[in-house]
């Protein structure tokens, strides 16, 4: 099993406050890496960088243990937090969740609750972090699949001061072509799941991911019979959902053909790329897909295009930037250069082009495009 990093807890215990037989479940859970501490120490050891979630453990709410909220949001105002105490009178009630609790448990508390709460509190801060990003073929053969496996190459490696946690998912089980390209093929049978799709969660999750060596984290299956099985719908968006929450940012690989959860993956991205070719068919296809995302989200949707395989040409390419302008009503494009000999050479050796040639015009070209799609939350890269 790869090694994930583990969602940080600092536990404060106000004085007279004891819950350890209660804080234990916690403690004892192998995605969590938990630091108790005294109120004084507070200072010292919770910042928005060295805390995931804050969990305060009081007895009841006065000049003390207010100040122990209040020093918690002045050294990380946004982290979540969840308190414990004992029943307290509606004006203290008023008074806590001034301070953004996330949650607030009354004692007595028991495992479970506190567990359940911990997770709970995790996965709506991986919510709001947490971006996806779909890579949409508007035809068959425009290399989708090849700008996600890059994309997710580049977002990994060279795009962030601080080296970030990276999927890849592959929606197309038909041929599971993510794996092959990576030499990286699953064998894992989700046959065996699809009758049961509530056991998938983040441990299920750790099992049956692949972790390349450049960093990101591959789900890659050929299973065919999912697009037809009745219980295959269900399993596929438990599936993103969980993947999803596992990684800061998650890369869909999406096949240009129906599928019965196409548009609720759509409905749910951050940002959409569609791949295109410079030709009148797959252009047509690539306005209907515009229509079609809009009519689902909206004209202030990040959605973007990618005209894949182009050629350099003195005399211009057959059809002009602004005529394509036109066609794609607004939605601003970007293009890929052709590079038969560099993409050929690293699918047949199971390596990215990246590894072959990273100043080639093809990496350049894409992490230039990059660097236009939201990566987070608040600002383009």
């Amino acid at each position: 099993m790869p090694d994930r990093p583990r969602t940080r807890i600092l536990m404060i215990t106000a004085d007279g406050a004891d819950q350890d037989e209660v804080t234990a479940a916690v403690r004892g859970a192998s995605q969590f890496s938990v630091k108790t501490v005294k109120p004084h120490h507070i200072p010292k050891h919770l910042t928005a960088d060295h805390a995931d979630l804050v969990i305060v453990d009081l007895q009841k709410l006065e000049a003390e243990e207010v100040q122990i909220l209040t020093t918690i949001r002045a050294q990380a105002a946004n982290v979540p937090l969840i308190v414990m105490s004992s029943e307290l009178p509606p004006e203290a009630m008023r008074q806590l969740f001034k301070f953004n609790v996330q949650d607030w448990l009354n004692q007595p508390v028991t495992a479970d609750q506190l567990l359940a709460s911990v997770l709970a509190s995790v996965r709506k801060s991986r919510v709001r972090k947490n971006r996806v990003h779909a890579v949409v073929s508007s035809v068959g053969g425009a290399g989708a699949t090849t700008t996600a496996i890059n994309m997710a190459d580049l977002v990994a490696t060279k795009l962030f001061r601080k080296k970030p946690d990276v999927a890849l998912f592959d929606l197309d089980f038909s041929t599971g072509n993510c794996g092959y390209v990576l030499n990286m093929v699953n064998r894992f049978n989700l046959s065996s799941v699809i009758d049961t799709p509530q056991r998938i969660d983040s441990e299920f999750i750790r099992t049956i991911q692949q972790q390349h060596k450049r960093g990101f984290y591959l789900y890659s299956f050929k299973h065919p019979e999912m697009s037809t099985d009745l219980n295959g719908y269900e399993l596929v968006l438990r599936l993103l959902d969980a993947v999803s929450l596992e990684h800061g940012q998650t890369f869909l690989d999406l096949p240009y053909y129906e599928t019965e959860w196409k548009e609720d993956v759509l409905a749910a991205v951050n940002t959409c790329t569609l791949i295109t070719e410079l030709n009148l068919p797959a252009l047509k296809h690539t306005i209907d897909m515009i229509d079609r995302i809009r009519g689902l989200r909206g004209e202030a949707f990040p959605m973007r295009i990618i005209v894949n395989k182009r050629v350099s040409s003195l005399f211009g390419q057959r059809i002009s930037k602004r005529k394509l302008r036109e066609l794609f009503k607004g939605v601003p494009f970007s293009f890929l250069p052709l590079e038969s000999n560099l993409i050929g050479e690293a699918v047949d050796r199971g390596m990215l082009p990246s590894e072959i040639s990273g100043r080639n015009p093809f990496i350049k070209s894409l992490v230039k495009y990059l660097k236009t799609i939201e990566l987070t939350a608040e600002t383009p890269v």
